[in-house]
């Protein structure tokens, strides 16, 4: 009996040291002490723990770098907006008689007569071009001087448009380039923009590198200009109605040169000052310039007022005045219809964009002695538009300029085109355009007929 006692509590004993050892073994595992694992590996404890603490400190790492990522993301979304634009177009393009450009044709040339041996280059032309596809971005900052930031930019490749063999390989051309700050009732733009007096331009896909109507009523060359507008009156009501007055400093660019130095700078540089234009403007319905000329107004409409007065020397020591007054609108008639136009008169203005037919002077005396007669003109387009379907905008217009007086070489130009865009499917788009264009010389009339076909995407 002593002897199963003395059993029982040697193997307690035995039991118990073993149970601490185990114990104490979880509680502070020893530094060399190693665990099978199933696969037979014998990874060391304190390895584990310092793959662990690295983990950790990756984990903490990634999630303040996220943490960071963010907080830019939701600055960027409330106060940095940015857009990518770009429309990659083929135009194919048949011209029947002899255009300006067989590509973008503003009016009709006088055809070359046939060669007794070597004969005609006809009168016609057909081909293809990428070069009036459009590149774009647009930036928008919150909180700039207490104002908005906007700044858009455009390119196409439309450079070396008057080579008389086009490049295989298109230049890209710098169209505008914007930067404007805008208040509740103030705005400043700086950039190269259309004049201020002729901000309109057509709804067309195939006069993008040349406005459709250029010479023949639209004012179109992009000069570089410091702009100011000043809101002076605003109606709250049901139909908004504001107005405001405009101001232009616009870089002198007049296409002349001096008689007496034929490489030398622009005439209108050489005046010494710059070109100023005023605008007035009534607005009403809650017209946005941000929204695009590109587009039927969906509502609402505009009317404006402006003047022009530019100086350039082209001939003798002192300068010759350029002017004009214009007018234009743009107005929504409802049911997604739109009415758009500009007319004007003025003299010298062939630097604003083909003004009288492309010609400042007469050809009477065209020599140092005698340059010639400065041009006036009078000159107008309209347009109307409609958008029946989201995805289909079609329209017709006319334009014309006509040159007062019996001196000039082209002494009016009419133009009327006809117009469709279909949009299918985002980003596909198809467009069609016919224009006619007639000019009158001179020595007589001339005709012209352009179609173009464009099939593009827009993104």
């Amino acid at each position: 009996m002593a002897t199963s006692r003395r059993w029982v509590l040697w193997w307690s004993a035995i039991w118990l040291i073993v149970s601490a050892r185990s114990l104490l073994a979880q509680e502070r595992p020893l530094r060399d002490s190693v665990a099978p694992d199933p696969t037979g590996a014998r990874i060391t404890l304190d390895s584990l723990a310092a793959r662990l603490a690295r983990t950790e400190a990756a984990l903490a790492l990634l999630r303040q770098q996220v943490a960071t990522e963010s907080a830019t993301q939701v600055r960027m979304r409330s106060r940095v907006h940015l857009e990518l634009s770009a429309r990659l177009i083929v135009n194919g393009w048949r011209t029947a008689g002899t255009g300006s450009s067989s590509e973008v044709p503003t009016f009709a040339a006088v055809a070359r007569p046939a060669d007794p041996l070597l004969g005609s280059t006809g009168r016609q032309s057909l081909g293809l071009s990428m070069r009036q596809s459009v590149l774009g971005a647009s930036v928008s900052v919150d909180s700039v001087l207490g104002g908005v930031l906007l700044a858009d930019m455009e390119l196409d490749f439309f450079s070396r448009a008057l080579d008389p063999n086009p490049p295989l390989f298109p230049e890209p051309r710098l169209r505008t380039a914007r930067a404007m700050l805008v208040w509740p009732r103030t705005e400043v733009m700086v950039g190269m923009d259309t004049p201020l007096i002729s901000e309109l331009t057509p709804i067309t896909a195939a006069g993008v590198a040349i406005p459709t109507f250029a010479a023949a009523g639209n004012l179109w060359n992009w000069l570089p200009q410091l702009r100011l507008t000043r809101e002076l009156w605003r109606y709250n009501g049901a139909t908004p109605i504001s107005i405001a007055l405009q101001g232009a400093v616009m870089s002198p660019f007049s296409a002349e040169r001096h008689v007496t130095d034929a490489a030398g700078p622009d005439a209108g540089q050489l005046s010494g000052r710059p070109a100023l234009e005023s605008r007035a403007r009534l607005r009403w319905g809650g017209v946005d310039d941000v929204a695009g000329l590109q587009t039927v107004l969906p509502e609402g409409g505009e009317i404006g007022l402006g003047t022009h007065t530019g100086w350039l020397r082209a001939v003798g020591d002192s300068n010759m005045t350029s002017w004009a007054t214009s007018a234009d609108a743009r107005a929504a008639l409802g049911h997604g219809v739109e009415l758009r136009g500009e007319a004007y008169r003025g003299r010298l203005l062939r630097g604003l964009g083909g003004a009288a037919i492309g010609q400042n002077f007469g050809v009477l005396g065209n020599t140092v002695d005698k340059p010639g007669v400065p041009l006036t003109s009078a000159a107008g387009w309209v347009q109307l538009n409609a958008q029946w379907h989201p995805r289909v905008i079609a329209g017709v217009g006319c334009g014309t300029d006509r040159v007062l007086g019996s001196n000039a070489d082209r002494r009016r130009n009419s133009v009327c085109a006809v117009h469709a865009i279909w949009r299918p499917s985002q980003p596909l788009m198809f467009s069609v355009e016919l224009r006619d264009l007639q000019t009158r010389y001179a020595a007589g009339r001339q005709h012209a007929r352009h179609l173009n076909i464009g099939f593009g995407i827009e993104l």
